[in-house]
């Protein structure tokens, strides 16, 4: 974790809730999540309604038909709060079950008066804070896909430019630059960042002590 990322620690029973959701769904939450620790905010977070202001923000996955929930804030500086996660039940609509926004602003309360509150610390990988296997992998890629948002986003390229320079077509871009990179090698996610006219640069050092090395990527 870089040093201007902003901490991240799940409140409660979020993190073990998380972690019981679809493979699929953990990597979408935890991509949102990546970007939410690095100041962004992914397409799929907005703000919850029933607060005030944007500093609490809901993030939607839906699969297999169903309705996957995470809930964070960034009303509390210096620290990226998941305050609740949960499975929508209700079939119809897209609107927040009630219980749960209670539940939502229960767990924020707690946590801003200090009072009856579980809070666990990020291990530093928000994927394996999810439970996902090869989570050195996981957060490698998002930091790729995160590097490509960001040079589209300084170039000021349209999804349809982006399409062209890396060879995908506009509704994969669109997927990719949402975090659903998991069918992506990292040679062929390298040679995007390349497209777009970068330069990439691999180091290989070897490990304090005997035991295996871990993944790091750093964008510059």
């Amino acid at each position: 974790m870089a040093k201007t990322d902003t901490p991240l620690e799940f409140i409660g029973s979020s993190q073990d809730d998380l972690s019981a959701f679809p493979v699929e769904v953990k990597q979408c939450i935890g991509f949102a999540l990546r970007a939410a620790q690095k100041g962004g905010k992914h397409p799929d977070a907005k703000p919850l309604k029933g607060f005030k202001g944007a500093g609490v923000l809901e993030i939607i996955s839906d699969f297999d038909d169903d309705s996957f929930r995470a809930v964070y804030t960034v009303r509390m500086k210096g620290v990226l709060y998941v305050l609740h996660a949960f499975q929508k039940k209700s079939k119809s609509g897209i609107k927040t079950p009630l219980p749960e926004i209670e539940k939502t602003q229960k767990q924020l309360t707690r946590r801003e008066k200090m009072k009856n509150i579980k809070v666990t610390k990020s291990s530093g990988n928000v994927f394996a804070d999810l439970g996902l296997p090869n989570a050195d992998e996981h957060l490698v890629k998002a930091e790729i896909v995160l590097g490509i948002a960001d040079r589209v986003k300084t170039r000021s390229l349209t999804q349809a430019q982006v399409a062209k320079l890396i060879g995908l077509a506009q509704p994969d871009v669109s997927k990719l630059l949402r975090g659903n990179f998991a069918g992506y090698s990292f040679e062929r996610l390298f040679g995007f960042l390349r497209a777009l006219g970068n330069d990439v640069e691999i180091k290989v050092t070897a490990t304090k002590k005997q035991k295996e090395g871990h993944l790091h990527l750093e964008m510059v």
